[in-house]
């Protein structure tokens, strides 16, 4: 039996529980927002060369060209050709799938393993 005296509290809903929480936040950030000053990066004017010399286009720097590497599949020809025809539940079939996948995306750089005399 409540006691008369006393009003009871009633139970907070979940959204009135977050808007007590984040009341106090929302006031800081909005303070904050007004008291700040944008900072607005100084403008730099760049001035175009007033003439160009052909001595100077020999100066240009080259981007350093890199050698597209050599790519060495983990399987033989006759294991990709033997992978394929597995289930498609077994490991062996996705990796050959994958051999597959390499050869058509990477043309020219692709190499099967070579075939091993001891196996």
């Amino acid at each position: 039996m409540p006691n008369l005296g006393k009003e009871t509290e009633r139970q907070l809903t979940p959204d009135e529980i977050a808007l007590r929480e984040i009341e106090g936040y929302l006031d800081k950030v909005e303070h904050q927002t007004e008291t700040q000053k944008p900072q607005i990066a100084p403008i730099q004017m760049v001035q175009p060369p007033t003439s160009i010399q052909v001595g100077d286009l020999k100066t240009v720097p080259q981007a350093p060209t890199i050698a597209p590497t050599k790519i060495l599949l983990p399987l033989d020809q006759s294991g990709v050709e033997g992978g394929l025809g597995a289930s498609v539940v077994d490991g062996f079939r996705w990796l050959s799938e994958w051999c597959v996948m390499m050869i058509k995306k990477y043309p020219g750089r692709v190499f099967y393993l070579p075939p091993q005399v001891n196996k």
